[in-house]
């Protein structure tokens, strides 16, 4: 994605003045696969026993990287999407009703990791929780760092007047996090911040995904957005492929370089997590993934409407699959019962449930959704009154 900053050189009336573009079903289906790798992933690392899936070595350790993969993937989708997925009025201005949307959905996902991983079963405990249990619950996940760079990012886009700009501008500032990723992981963060900011951060007290560098990879994303958007919508299949393919050879071989090279501009750090390097080489990798995926989206194009409806349901995808497997501080998940205790064969089989079950259910909510309105309202009262009651009682 760094190699993004080319493609822009479209004029910025014409952004903001051009209809909106047609939607590029492509990205949707990126996203799918990406969630299919992702339960997978999980549900194997969570039942198969290390004797069978040892990630330290081969073909384990490949799987692992792959796995890898998928957190940059849907970061860089969803950076692109908010190119699409956003108009803008004559003067090039977000509407004040997109922006609230974006916020608020921010805030939902923030709020359901933090849900997800609650340190107490009702809130007339939380006084009891440990110290060690409110560091756990402050360990910032994907969940936190999609909804704190979303927010970013529309307010970035509020404050610009061209797709440009905007793209132009999350480029230079997604770059900058790399850049700066490995000298925040010697920084010593809790020092000045509270626990619960200061996760986001650093790794140190085990945050899974941090800002530094992750968010780096959905303002990238945003490049490849205005970069897609530039193309004419017809050419698009025929002129992703190449795009992708180059671009993503560029930043791997600049990261491989980086690897090797004998001479580092930064401080000791850890290689997998921070450094700018390793996150060039992923995402030269997800730029050859999207770019082979477009091909084999174009022999299952009459499923795009599915590929849609079910990248819309990502959050519902994402936190379903893993109340299924690890539970929620109320009741307990299937992983909880028999977590890496099972072969190869019967975690396959297990990973296969849990992708058929997770992508069923949110293809019939979905349906139901869409079909009613008072049962999608009702489905939201019914949740909402669910947690109180779990959260009171």
């Amino acid at each position: 994605m760094s190699t993004l900053v080319s493609s822009f050189g479209a004029n910025a009336q014409t952004a903001t003045a051009q209809p909106a573009k047609q939607r590029f079903y492509i990205l949707d289906f990126v996203r799918l696969i990406a969630m299919i790798m992702m339960m997978q992933g999980h549900t194997m690392d969570a039942m198969v026993s290390t004797n069978y899936l040892n990630v330290a070595e081969f073909p384990w350790n490949i799987w692992h990287f792959l796995r890898g993969l998928t957190a940059p993937t849907f970061l860089m989708i969803s950076g692109a999407v908010q190119i699409f997925a956003t108009k803008r009025d004559a003067t090039g201005r977000v509407p004040y009703k997109t922006i609230q949307k974006r916020l608020q959905w921010g805030i939902l996902l923030i709020g359901m990791a933090y849900l997800l991983v609650f340190p107490a079963n009702r809130l007339l405990d939380l006084p009891f929780v440990s110290n060690e249990g409110w560091r756990a619950f402050f360990q910032t996940n994907i969940l936190h760092v999609s909804g704190v760079t979303l927010i970013l990012s529309i307010l970035l886009m509020s404050v610009t007047r061209s797709n440009r700009a905007f793209a132009g501008v999350s480029v230079g500032l997604g770059l900058l996090i790399l850049a700066f990723s490995p000298i925040a992981d010697s920084l010593d963060w809790f020092a000045v911040l509270p626990e619960w900011l200061g996760a986001y951060f650093t790794f140190k007290h085990g945050s899974l995904f941090t800002l530094l560098p992750f968010s780096a990879y959905m303002f990238l994303g945003i490049g490849i957005g205005y970069a897609l958007s530039e193309m004419p919508a017809r050419e698009r299949e025929r002129r992703f492929p190449p795009f992708a393919f180059v671009s993503g050879s560029i930043a791997l071989i600049a990261g491989i370089i980086g690897t090797y090279s004998p001479l580092s501009l930064f401080p000791t750090h850890d290689y997998y997590l921070t450094s700018p390097c390793f996150a060039l080489i992923r995402i030269g990798c997800v730029l050859v993934f999207m770019g082979i995926l477009t091909y084999v989206y174009t022999t299952t194009r009459r499923f795009e409407e599915y590929y849609s409806r079910l990248g819309k349901k990502s959050l519902y995808i994402y936190t379903s699959h893993l109340i299924l497997l690890f539970g929620t501080p109320w009741f307990g998940g299937i992983a909880r019962a028999h977590y890496r205790s099972m072969t190869l064969l019967d975690g396959f089989i297990v990973a296969l449930g849990v992708v058929g079950f997770t992508l069923l259910s949110a293809y019939i909510l979905d349906y139901f959704q869409r079909n009613s309105h008072s049962l999608r309202e009702g489905i939201r009262i019914s949740l909402a009154a669910m947690l109180l009651y779990a959260l009171l009682v």
